[in-house]
């Protein structure tokens, strides 16, 4: 009988572990894209499934290759964050502008940007000669953008890659992990400490 009480507060402190966790991120739809392009859509240009990412491709027809989405940002919503890795084949003119990757976020009622960066759209602009802007950070891989202000509001997330078919270059950009961070709701946080704390009273049992 002892042994299953026992069983039984570890499975107990497993679940509200888990449940802290979970609490702690938002995911935008099918932000992984492990789903192909479902809950995104391609508004411009060649954006295709990876498999596994979004891979963002130069069009002969259209200047831009957009994938977008609109969600809500949660009302704990912390950080703006995806993966981002960009090639480029060829030899560049550099008479010609670059190609370059954007990202933006948008008020989807009034479409003013949620960059904290008037007059400028776009949060992350990144061109295939390693030139990189982002009012957020970058670490080489991951984009990171603060979001704290903004909780509750409708987005409109936009990215785009802008290719100059003149350049000289190919360029292609896989998109990946796309989510929002949030801070966990304070019911979470004491169910992740009632579940530690019940473990700590059963090893001292033991």
């Amino acid at each position: 009988m002892k042994n299953k009480t026992h069983l039984k507060a570890l499975a107990l402190c497993a679940v509200l572990f888990l449940f802290t966790v979970k609490a702690g991120l938002a995911d935008i739809t099918n932000g992984d894209f492990s789903a192909g392009l479902t809950g995104w859509t391609v508004e411009y240009g060649t954006v295709t499934e990876g498999p596994g990412f979004a891979l963002f491709e130069e069009d002969l027809f259209e200047q831009s290759s957009t994938l977008t989405q609109i969600f809500t940002i949660p009302a704990l919503a912390l950080e703006l964050s995806f993966d981002v890795l960009m090639s480029s084949t060829g030899t560049y003119d550099t008479a010609e502008w670059a190609d370059a990757f954007m990202a933006s976020l948008y008020d989807s009622s009034t479409g003013f940007p949620l960059d904290n960066n008037p007059g400028v759209d776009d949060f992350f602009y990144m061109e295939h000669t390693g030139l990189v802007e982002t009012v957020g950070s970058f670490d080489g891989t991951k984009v990171t953008l603060d979001v704290s202000a903004f909780g509750g509001l409708d987005a409109y997330l936009v990215f785009d890659l802008w290719s100059n078919l003149y350049d000289g270059v190919e360029t292609s950009v896989n998109l990946d992990n796309v989510n929002i961070t949030v801070i966990p709701a304070p019911g979470a946080l004491l169910l992740g400490l009632i579940g530690f704390s019940a473990v700590g009273l059963w090893r001292r049992s033991k």
